[in-house]
């Protein structure tokens, strides 16, 4: 299972829509969070409890596995986003 919160749009386009759900044997197996530009704190960290609870119920994994990329953030020379430390933060 792997679950992507990400920028969507101009950014890597054609990649990560919320319809990839896997392909074959992998298909409902992966979870796209597309987000478009000025995501704020609040906004995320309710986005990703919501999901991430979902599929702990589902899946009820033994392991999660998280990797926070800093383009995120607000100020980010990469970023369009307004998150900040705090809200990463929340979602640890």
């Amino acid at each position: 299972m792997t679950v992507s919160f990400h920028r969507y749009g101009d950014f890597f386009p054609g990649t990560g829509d919320i319809k990839d759900i896997g392909l074959a044997e992998g298909k409902g197996y992966a979870v796209n969070v597309p987000f478009l530009n000025g995501l704020d704190d609040d906004s995320f960290v309710y986005t990703y409890k919501t999901i991430m609870e979902a599929v702990r119920q589902r899946f009820n994994p033994d392991v999660v596995v998280l990797q926070c990329g800093a383009d995120s953030l607000a100020y980010d020379k990469l970023g369009t986003y307004n998150t900040t430390l705090k809200g990463h933060g929340a979602c640890v």
